[in-house]
């Protein structure tokens, strides 16, 4: 490409990252002149790299109507706690994954004995990423993966995931229109990234390919393998809904206020279902989780609640897993404490929030995520303000 080339190229991509292009000619000609070379330096086959060119080059068509959803995407509102909860919801998926714990449970306790992961775990998070494989993603992965390569403010993590699924495709052979993804290019019934699929996928059949996409043990043993590989500790327990006295507030919540279970007792925390603390877990790490500040219930949780943050870097996700994992495992498991609704707010509100709050305490970055370094600067500053502390907006 000759050099002015390079530099129309680098104007198209800046003005690129800002919004999507409104048209497919930046992006067609980013194809051409980029991306095309990329797969071929990636590929080994001649077959490969033509399937995937013309298949790229037939999206264009649709690429006005993926562009839609994917701006709709990042500008979608910040999902209020209680909604994550819904006890309809919860229940469908209770009743599906009991089903499923007795129909799979000879595969699910070997899956169990060699990756030492909590069968419950397994299918909570299987249903919360597809519903059990029945409501798996419908874009297509390469187009994807592509455009967020092309004008994603993180452009760099997406061109290498696209790369690594170009890998995939070469290496098992995978039959390309089958590819779909997520809105972020996740694959298959645990919403794997593609390099997580290479790292962690798991041929558990024995058919010589980690089929995440229709093989139950494969998703199930490769689901286990990521938390093991990440540090989940079988022998503790994920966390405990609890009551707290007026004496601890909600800034004390996140893993650098962490205590024994035995020293949280001597606080005056108790279990919400009146239920002592498991004496194996008495001299055992915990620490507070406010995930709706004042107005939801409260937990304590372990280093375990933190392995499903690494599936999911949400507390919200890893509460939900949580949650329904011991509705899977006990009869009539429930919260005690109601969630309290809350108003509706923005990703871009809470930016505003973080940057304010910044100038004087930590909020863990401006990402628009009320994570708990945000929740806990907003109990500071109301501590500070002689308000109410509630943590949350």
């Amino acid at each position: 490409m000759k050099r002015i080339s390079y530099i129309v190229l680098i104007i198209f991509l800046n003005s690129a990252s800002q919004s999507f292009s409104k048209s497919s000619d930046v992006y067609e000609y980013w194809l051409n002149n980029f991306l095309f070379e990329k797969i071929r330096e990636n590929t080994t086959g001649i077959r490969t790299t033509n399937l995937i060119t013309l298949h790229l080059k037939e999206k264009l068509k649709n690429y006005k109507s993926t562009k839609i959803i994917l701006e709709n995407l990042s500008q979608a509102e910040f999902s209020q706690p209680e909604k994550y909860f819904k006890e309809e919801i919860l229940n469908t998926k209770t009743i599906y994954g009991k089903k499923l714990k007795i129909k799979l449970e000879n595969d699910l306790k070997n899956i169990e004995r060699e990756y030492r992961v909590d069968r419950n775990i397994l299918l909570a998070i299987w249903a919360n990423e597809t519903f059990f494989g029945r409501a798996g993603p419908n874009l297509d992965g390469l187009q994807i993966l592509s455009i967020l390569s092309f004008s994603s403010d993180k452009r760099n993590f997406f061109l290498k995931e696209f790369l690594y699924l170009v890998q995939i495709i070469e290496k098992y052979k995978i039959d390309i229109e089958t590819l779909k993804t997520s809105t972020t290019g996740a694959l298959g019934q645990p919403q794997f990234l593609p390099s997580t699929y290479l790292k962690f996928g798991i041929d558990f059949d024995n058919d010589r390919i980690a089929d995440i996409w229709d093989s139950e043990k494969d998703t199930l043993a490769s689901i286990a393998n990521y938390l093991s590989k990440h540090g989940w500790n079988e022998k503790r327990e994920w966390g405990f809904e609890v009551k707290i006295p007026s004496t601890i507030k909600c800034h004390l919540e996140g893993p650098d206020h962490s205590r024994t279970l035995a020293q949280w007792e001597k606080l005056g925390l108790v279990r919400a279902s009146k239920k002592p603390f498991p004496k194996k877990e008495k001299n055992e790490s915990f620490n507070l989780l406010f995930p709706s500040g004042t107005f939801g219930p409260i937990y304590l949780v372990s280093k375990n609640f933190y392995v499903l943050k690494q599936y999911n870097n949400s507390d919200l996700y890893a509460l939900s897993v949580g949650f329904l994992a011991d509705k899977l495992k006990y009869r009539n498991h429930n919260f005690y404490t109601n969630w309290q609704n809350t108003r509706k707010i923005n990703k871009d509100d809470i930016i505003k929030l973080q940057k304010k709050l910044s100038v004087h305490f930590d909020v863990g970055g401006i990402d628009g995520l009320i994570g708990y370094k945000t929740r806990r600067a907003i109990g500071f500053y109301q501590k500070e303000s002689n308000i109410k502390e509630t943590c949350w907006p």
